[in-house]
């Protein structure tokens, strides 16, 4: 399960499909990627940074593997 990735678009108050309309990502893809039976973390960069332009967050407040999060944070800004 990606709890991060749901969480924030429930605090954003989208629904998947609202998500799904802003993204252009089809909703099965996101309920599989909340549901744990695709990982989040190893979508394509463009599938994540279409869903954190769409929730107005950063790729470490979705992406739950904390190796992946360190990377993250050793990017110049």
């Amino acid at each position: 399960m990606t709890k991060k990735l749901k969480e924030m678009r429930q605090s954003k108050g989208l629904s998947q499909s609202q998500l799904a309309d802003k993204t252009g990502i089809n909703v099965r893809t996101l309920q599989h990627y909340e549901q744990g039976s695709k990982i989040f973390d190893h979508a394509r960069i463009d599938t994540i940074m279409k869903i954190c332009i769409a929730l107005n967050c950063k790729l470490e407040e979705v992406i739950d593997n904390p190796e992946y999060v360190e990377l993250i944070k050793k990017l110049p800004n």
